[in-house]
């Protein structure tokens, strides 16, 4: 009670003092648009005599801060485009809007064409953030859209995704610039917590699913690129849903000069895990704490500090589970009594600083430090008494459903007290040079790495009073993990590429060249990964973009890759390489006199020197003895724009194959013919995925309206728990979700008083009630196995019963801005 009062102060401070400030501006807003009614992205709107200015968003519009009551003169431009002057006059706390279209040089056409269309090379996709707040989702985070992009998302639980066939270690994640990392030691996504990425903070997000450039780092399937936010003025936000909340401020100095972001998360997925089929008293607490700072010391320097504290804790007590599964011919059901805990704990920290220097126009120089933390534990004594029943699946029986049959009785131990602590520091340099028909950019890092963990695992089985393994001189463990290792390296890595424009009649050319080097003292290998994007804007009726990429993406090894599941470390093992091949083109056309833009990918990516892994859950078990080669080759068809006028929707649909060939591995059969598997499917192998996120509201009355957010993925294929029979591969059932949310815009409704009282300080007021898993589908996300004796039947002592994600579940959310 004390807690919700507390916050409920809080919120009512901050939203005073936003307030107060605002009383001593005006705000001046609208949409810019050309001569033809498209919006103009980046056109500046500037107060010269204050010096305060802003620029256009993807759709025209701008919001601006200027001082009350004052004479201003505010003027418009675009390269390219004539100039606006406009003379406004705003009183304090006011709001006015104007709305301009801007009228073409003729004269200048070709300089329009290199400024506006330069940022269009390569492969990355703008994501539109506004989408985010509305998204349903139960990560609340920004990753979760991705899986309507052609990433794959297989957990509420969890931000981790696949892209084209590679894993969860595969993918870069940067905010502003710095490199994020992922935790080393989570097994399950109900560990997970909070996604580093805060949404009420992000300014941009782009993202590519491959054939990606040199300045974008060493993994091998794709790069998430975020931004935060430099705000202009003072305000905020918060949310609150039965998942947790969130409260975060931003602002900046009268004379703009001093800006800050910074936002506070809470989250407990403790009544989602109320669904699980294991019932327990479930205890997580996910905490986050953000800031992002900048400060220009003078017109060309700049200082900027991005700092992050996490605590992710995830507790504990399982008592029982019951699950059914089997085929219609035979169906068995199992049950399970629990006793003893889990109790887990993740700590990181980040810290970034950064100075920039523009000297001229053209010329951009950046140094960054940045320090990483994470210390986190993982222990659980848990014991398992099971019951394996054989279910009557005789319809017209009396005993329909019921217990006919024990074929499985025992009891397990498991026990973990597992402990890492690793620390990243790094220091870099990037610059930019910018000429009338070049881009050039170039970068260095070096980077030191001490990572120290202790792994104690061991399960023991008992079935009907004998050990798994049997054995009848001794008990045994069915597995047993002890180790401990110190890890202290070095890394030196170095780009440079430059974009090179070439334009004749009306079609432009842009070439994109470059070269990463990158060398890890631990293995000592110096690896070099050359890369190209072509991209070409020809002079057609419709307008079209054509890209190809192609490059080699080299991924040292970090940490895990090393490891194998006994805990010992393979120091010798060099980097997995890909080879990417990108073909796409987006096709921007007009459909009910609304924007929209069709985009297809063919790819084909071959991979060598490859550790092989298995994934259960989230947890990735690199098998790092032994050594493969492989492929992914696959296509990608997106269509985004205005499905419903005013709201954006987009569908993706991917279709995909992924096989891998472990060197010199076979197996025996029982006839001791001596078999060599080849090519087998690697554990992303998805064949068929579809994601789409919908839109719309109720005609007339926009306050209403409606998100939908559908998934898809074909069958995933699973292997044995022994790590020395890979070739042994299964087909988990494909991924079926469908989440919706409806929203209610509360500032106009009768509710609440939008134009007088405490609530006219709000920008916004949305509630939010969103169903998840609307269609309650029972999804997979891993297997637990089962050992036992074999029985008089002659039945298998290894039964892989399936773990289940949630069903349809129900929240309510608050958002507000002021």
């Amino acid at each position: 009670m004390n807690m919700s009062k507390g916050f409920i102060f809080l919120i009512s401070v901050l939203i005073q003092i936003s307030y107060g400030y605002s009383q001593e501006y005006g705000v001046l807003k609208g949409r810019i648009t050309d001569d033809k009614g498209n919006p103009v992205l980046g056109a500046t709107i500037v107060d010269e005599d204050n010096n305060i200015g802003t620029i256009t968003g993807e759709r025209g519009y701008f919001e601006l801060n200027l001082p009350a009551d004052a004479d201003i003169t505010v003027t418009i431009s675009f390269i390219g485009y004539e100039k606006i002057s406009i003379p406004v006059k705003i009183g304090a706390g006011e709001t006015y809007e104007i709305n301009r279209s801007l009228v073409a040089k003729s004269e200048e056409i070709e300089e329009v064409l290199i400024e506006s269309k330069f940022d269009r090379v390569g492969t990355l996709e703008r994501i539109d953030i506004k989408s985010i707040d509305y998204l349903p989702t139960t990560t609340g985070g920004v990753e979760s859209i991705l899986g309507t992009l052609g990433a794959s998302i297989r957990s509420e639980f969890s931000s981790q995704y696949s892209v084209r066939g590679g894993n969860f270690d595969e993918n870069l994640v940067y905010v502003n610039g710095i490199e994020i990392y992922r935790p080393l030691l989570v097994k399950a996504g109900q560990q997970e917590g909070l996604s580093f990425i805060n949404s009420s903070m992000v300014s941009s997000i782009q993202f590519s699913a491959g054939g990606f450039d040199a300045q974008y780092g060493d993994k091998m399937s794709s790069v998430l690129d975020i931004k935060y936010r430099r705000p202009a003025r003072f305000g905020g936000g918060f949310s609150a849903s039965l998942l947790g909340g969130s409260v975060y401020i931003e602002g900046s100095s009268k004379n703009n000069r001093f800006t800050h972001i910074s936002g506070l998360r809470y989250k407990s997925n403790q009544y989602l895990l109320s669904n699980l089929e294991t019932k327990g008293d479930y205890k997580p607490s996910f905490l986050d704490f953000q800031t992002y700072l900048t400060y220009d010391i003078s017109k060309s320097f700049e200082i900027s500090l991005l700092g992050n504290i996490a605590r992710n804790k995830y507790n504990v007590v399982p008592q029982t589970r019951e699950t059914a599964f089997g085929t219609y011919q035979q169906t068995v059901s199992f049950n399970i009594y629990y006793d003893g805990q889990e109790l887990d704990n993740f700590i990181t920290y980040l810290g970034a600083i950064s100075f920039d220097y523009h000297p001229s126009k053209k010329l951009s120089l950046k140094l960054t430090g940045s320090g990483f933390n994470t210390y986190e534990n993982v222990t659980y004594d848990i014991q398992g008494q099971y019951l394996i029943n054989l279910l009557d699946n005789v319809v017209d029986s009396e005993t329909f459903g019921d217990s006919i049959l024990n074929i499985g009785i025992g009891t397990y131990l498991q026990h973990a007290r597992n402990y890492l602590d690793a620390y990243v520091f790094s220091v870099s340099h990037k610059g930019t040079y910018y000429t009338d028909n070049n881009n050039l950019k170039w970068g260095i890092k070096f980077q030191v790495e001490d990572i120290q963990d202790k792994i104690v695992e061991w399960d023991m089985i008992d079935s009907v009073g004998y050990s798994v393994p049997y054995s009848d001189t001794e008990v045994r463990m069915a597995r047993s993990t002890r180790s401990r290792n110190n890890l202290y390296s070095k890394r030196l890595t170095s780009f440079i590429q430059n974009t090179f424009y070439f334009w004749s009649g009306n079609s432009e050319l842009y070439l994109n060249a470059g070269i990463r080097a990158h060398y890890w003292t631990i293995n000592d290998q110096l690896v070099i990964s050359p890369r190209a994007i072509l991209s070409f804007d020809p002079n057609w009726n419709r307008d079209i973009q054509f890209h190809l990429a192609a490059g080699y993406y080299f991924q040292p090894p970090f940490y895990k890759e090393l490891r194998d599941p006994e805990g010992v470390l393979y120091k010798d093992i060099k980097a997995q390489k890909s080879i990417h091949y990108v073909l796409g083109s987006d096709i921007n056309f007009t459909a009910w006199e609304r924007p929209f833009i069709f985009s297809t990918e063919i790819y084909y990516k071959y991979l060598f020197n490859l550790v092989p892994y298995k994934i259960d859950d989230v947890d990735i078990q690199y098998l790092p003895q032994y050594f493969a080669r492989g492929y992914a080759v696959g296509i990608e068809f997106k269509i985004n724009g205005e499905f419903v006028k005013d709201a954006d929707s987009w569908a993706t649909l991917s279709i995909m194959q992924t096989k891998e060939d472990i060197y010199q591995d076979y197996y025996i059969k029982p006839d001791k013919t001596v078999v060599l598997p080849g090519y087998y499917p690697r554990p992303t192998n998805q064949l068929l995925s579809f994601g789409l996120f919908f839109q719309d509201y109720f005609p007339n009355n926009p306050d209403y309206k409606v998100h939908l957010n559908f998934f898809y993925g074909s069958r995933l294929p699973y292997g044995s728990p022994e790590y020395n029979r890979p070739h042994e591969v299964y087909e988990m059932k494909a991924y079926k979700r469908v989440d919706i949310g409806m929203s209610k815009s509360l500032l106009r409704s009768k509710l609440v008083a939008g134009d007088t009282g405490f609530f006219r300080r709000f920008k916004s007021i949305w509630l939010n009630v969103e169903i998840f898993n609307l269609l309650g589908v029972q999804n997979q996300i891993s297997y637990q196995w089962i050992r036992t004796i074999k029985n008089q039947f002659g039945l298998p002592n290894l039964f892989a019963v399936p773990n289940y994600l949630t069903g349809r579940t129900f929240n309510m959310k608050i958002n507000a801005r002021f």
